[in-house]
């Protein structure tokens, strides 16, 4: 409801058909609330509606521009006429409409709308008559977002901005992801940073009767802590100290990598040197992978057993550790994701630090398919380890995603599986990028786990590569873990899992001697055994 005259609702029902395949258009509706009638306002959204407050015009979005409509005239307006504020597929690499960057705010005049673009932010007249660009984000590589501190604004409502007052924006540099906070004067457009660290800096809240500010902070190797500060926030002082205790630990540092690919996309990636990495020496690496990872190059991990994808486990075992940025083409996931891993190790490699030979990959779920694809692939990985992996392209699509009861169609054409149509329209591409149909050229060891009730990757995809590999002599082992979901939730698997990963990598890749359940299987007496030591 955008005022006591008009609402607005969406129809689905002429899109039934192709929601189930991730379409996820409606026609929408002003509904006079005191008659109950409706009037067509916008056919075929595929991105919902967006209503302001009191008698706002609502916005939609479609052929590459937001509209302004009036519910009361039904008049509509173009906005910023000329300038897209559409997703590009480097942004959003999935088939199908790509989405608008979104809207920020609202001018508490009535008159204006705040929306995003992919670094900046855009005063935007609802009568069309004029957009002006706050920010400078473009130019420096910086990506700016209003801060929204009203705690009166429920989840859903329009956020009101007092346009008399400064603004708070937060940013991060996409180049260095050094993070922070400036504010806006919205109507001089004057922009002044206030804050900028290599860190992940968020979660800035204001005093309720006071211009006192509190943010948190987190690094690499420095875990997430409170500071407080006045308005300008130059006189930030720590009141909290978490992990106090880190220091009488090794810790590794991270660096960007940058790489191009053959499909032309520059992408970076985090480095993770081994935690008492020697210059001179050269050492194995993991490859972690998922989709894109770089943003999280400042972000805290705390080493534990529990958390069984643990690259600072990892570095602290003597590993570099990899997490490269993958950048899709609809059609083509598997090919995408060799393209962008084979650049992400030539970087690593051409460090001078990393021994080629003793490469690792690893990953779960979407990660997990790529670690059971891109060895069919490739002989550059020593040793691969696939968690809850997609690995055939034919039978998953007619799987059913059982915790959320739906049918994987539209995971497949639409969503993270990006293959855009049914494996019949396009056979080819299908196979191209199924790791059980490339079983005859894997040469590298894997590892496979499963939880038996794996609700969101059903554990016969793991069944599946498995007997294959096994069929076509190929050296591979299957970890299953009865109960277990998508992921590991008890304790006693978590450890056991990351432990079987250590001993995994370090024969592989460090030569030491195999666990007698890599060469020979294990009973479940002699796990509780292991487990229990």
């Amino acid at each position: 409801v955008t005022d006591g005259n008009w609402g607005i609702v969406p129809d689905y029902t002429p899109y039934r058909f192709q929601r189930r395949f991730g379409d996820g258009a409606a026609d929408w509706y002003r509904v006079d609330l005191q008659t109950g009638e409706r009037t067509l306002l916008a056919r075929e959204v595929q991105f919902g509606v967006e209503a302001g407050d009191g008698d706002s015009p609502v916005l939609v979005y479609g052929d590459d521009h937001w509209s302004a409509i009036d519910l009361t005239s039904m008049q509509k307006t173009v906005l910023a006429e000329g300038r897209s504020f559409t997703q590009p597929l480097f942004d959003h690499d999935y088939p199908g409409p790509h989405p608008p960057w979104g809207v920020g705010g609202w001018a508490d005049t009535g008159e204006a709308v705040l929306l995003y673009d992919k670094y900046d932010i855009w005063l935007v007249e609802l009568d069309g008559s004029s957009a002006t660009r706050i920010t400078r984000g473009e130019e420096d590589g910086r990506i700016y977002r209003l801060v929204q501190m009203d705690s009166d604004v429920s989840f859903g409502d329009p956020y009101v901005i007092d346009s008399s007052q400064p603004v708070w924006l937060s940013f991060m540099d996409e180049r260095t992801k050094d993070s922070g906070y400036a504010r806006a004067d919205l109507r001089s457009g004057r922009v002044n940073v206030l804050l900028e660290e290599p860190a992940v800096v968020n979660s800035l809240t204001k005093a309720e009767d006071a211009d006192r500010y509190a943010l948190r902070i987190q690094r690499w190797d420095d875990s997430p802590d409170v500071f407080v500060g006045g308005t300008d926030l130059s006189d930030l002082r720590q009141v909290t100290r978490t992990n106090p205790f880190q220091s009488d630990y090794a810790w590794g540092h991270s660096e960007l990598i940058k790489y191009t690919t053959d499909a032309g996309h520059e992408l970076q990636g985090i480095l993770v040197f081994p935690a008492e990495f020697r210059e001179g020496e050269q050492y194995p690496l993991i490859l972690y992978q998922y989709e894109r990872l770089s943003d999280g190059l400042h972000r805290y991990y705390t080493p534990s057993q529990r958390r069984y994808y643990n690259y600072q486990v990892w570095s602290q075992e003597g590993y570099f550790v990899l997490m490269p940025d993958i950048v899709y083409e609809p059609g083509r996931p598997g090919p995408s994701a060799l393209d962008a891993v084979e650049h992400a190790l030539d970087a690593a490699v051409a460090t001078g630090h990393v021994d080629a030979e003793r490469i690792g990959l690893i990953g779960h779920s979407w990660g997990g398919y790529q670690a059971s694809y891109l060895p069919t692939r490739t002989d550059r990985f020593a040793a691969s380890v696939a968690g809850a992996a997609i690995t055939n392209f034919l039978s998953f699509m007619g799987a059913v995603h059982w915790n959320g009861g739906l049918p994987e169609t539209g995971h497949w054409e639409t969503g993270q599986a990006r293959m855009a149509v049914p494996y019949w329209d396009d056979f080819e591409a299908h196979l191209e990028s199924s790791p059980a149909h490339g079983i005859e050229d894997l040469e590298t060891p894997v590892l496979l786990m499963h939880g038996d009730e794996d609700g969101v990757v059903d554990f016969r995809q793991g069944l599946e590569y498995y007997n294959y590999a096994r069929r076509a002599g190929k050296e591979v082992v299957l970890l299953v873990y009865p109960g277990a979901d998508h992921s590991l939730i008890r304790e006693e698997q978590q450890v056991d899992y990351h432990r079987r990963i250590l001993d995994w990598f370090g024969h592989y890749l460090k030569g030491e001697p195999a666990a007698v359940w890599i060469t020979e299987g294990e009973s479940w007496v002699e796990r509780r055994k292991r487990i229990s030591n």
